[in-house]
Formats: structure tokens, C-alpha cells, sequence
């Protein structure tokens, strides 16, 4: 029995004609899957946006958190007082570290005289977190429990009593009070009890409230 050539196939082993080659998307069908796609992407890159940001505001609280408690430690071992000097500069917060350079504490008198000198800085949070900076966002944020009511003065977010000085004593303790960070949404913030040195973190999302980070 005789095939003609190129128009029929040799029939398999138990007579079934080979499969043919798998059949292909119609362009109606692969509009319809990009347009599933599309849609997934809509919902899913806020989310991915969302907890990039999300993570790298609690990267940059904690490392502050780091940041004080390495400075307890070293005002302790070194048996001299450390401060950081928070400063406002067109709307945007910066840091410097101070040594006490005449045995009476970290000054904000002493430092601007230069009889407590500086060690190193200005530095931002900014320039090693993206889109992260010290302060508060616009909207009234609610103050870490258990205080009540909006955080009083939002323009200010170092709440270190009267002063933008946070000071590491050779005793062990921390001037006491909090630092705000925000990416613009969320807030993180560093508590710090002052006689004992304790360190605590919270967070703040306008979905879910405050809760701690660590």
C-alpha cells in the first residue's frame, strides 16, 4: 500500500498516525493573557512598592537603634560621654557625633564654643536608605502608646525633652525620649528610656496603628 509523497503520513507501529506539532496560541487568546497579566502587575507592583518601602524604613530605625546602643557601650568603655547633635537644615534632619571635651557632658553650649569637638558627621539616613528621612509625615500621626493624642509639634521629630541632643553618659544612660524616621506614609520610631538605656522600637502604619518592630 502506497502513500502519496508529502501528502499523507506512514501510519505508527498500531496504525495511528503520529502526533502533529502542538497547535499554537490565536492572537485573541494571547491578548487575553497579556491583559491577565496586565492586570496582575497592576495589583501586585503597589504591593512589591509598598514593602520595599515598608523594609527599608525599619532597616534604617533599627540601624539607629544600633547606632545608640553602640554609643552607650563605647561612653561606658571609654569612660567619656558621647552625644548626637540632630540639626534642621531646609527641611531636611542630619546628625553629628560629639565627644565631651571638658568633663562636664555633652553641651549644646560646649560644642557650638568647639571645647566639645566633633567626631564625625553630618550624616542622613537618606543617603543610605532611599526615601527615608528624620521627621514626621504631614497628616497628624498619633504618639506611641501609651501617651494619647497626635504627636505635639510634628515639625520637630528628635523629642529628646528640650534639646536635639542625645548624650551617652560613662553610667550607662541615655538621655531619654524618641526619634521619628518616616518614608512620607509610615512611621518608624526609636524609644529610648534614659536612666536604664533601654532601646525599643515601634512602627507605625495608617492601616494597621502603632505596633512594635523588634
Amino acid at each position: 500500500m502506497t502513500y502519496a509523497r508529502g501528502l499523507r503520513q506512514r501510519p505508527g507501529r498500531h496504525g495511528e498516525l503520529p502526533a502533529g506539532p502542538a497547535r499554537g496560541f490565536s492572537l485573541v487568546e494571547a491578548l487575553a493573557g497579556l491583559g491577565m497579566l496586565g492586570i496582575l502587575l497592576l495589583f501586585a507592583v503597589p504591593l512589591v512598592a509598598a514593602t520595599v518601602a515598608r523594609e527599608r524604613l525599619h532597616a534604617a530605625s533599627l540601624e539607629t537603634a544600633l547606632a545608640f546602643r553602640g554609643l552607650r557601650q563605647r561612653a561606658v568603655t571609654e569612660g567619656c560621654s558621647y552625644g548626637l547633635r540632630f540639626v534642621s537644615s531646609a527641611g531636611s534632619w542630619s546628625y553629628s557625633l560629639y565627644r565631651d571635651g571638658n568633663g562636664d557632658g555633652i553641651r549644646t553650649a560646649d560644642i557650638l564654643a568647639g571645647r566639645d569637638p566633633l567626631v564625625e558627621g553630618p550624616e542622613n539616613p537618606g543617603t543610605r536608605f532611599e526615601g527615608i528621612r528624620i521627621g514626621l509625615p504631614m497628616l497628624p500621626i498619633p504618639q506611641v502608646p501609651p501617651g494619647t493624642g497626635p504627636i505635639p509639634a510634628p515639625g520637630d521629630p528628635v523629642k529628646f525633652g528640650n534639646t536635639n541632643l542625645v548624650s551617652f553618659s560613662p553610667s550607662g544612660s541615655i538621655s531619654g525620649g524618641t526619634l521619628y524616621l518616616t518614608d512620607g506614609t509610615r512611621v518608624g520610631a526609636v524609644v529610648v528610656f534614659g536612666p536604664t538605656g533601654r532601646i525599643r522600637l515601634e512602627r507605625y502604619d495608617p492601616e494597621a496603628g502603632w505596633r512594635g518592630a523588634l
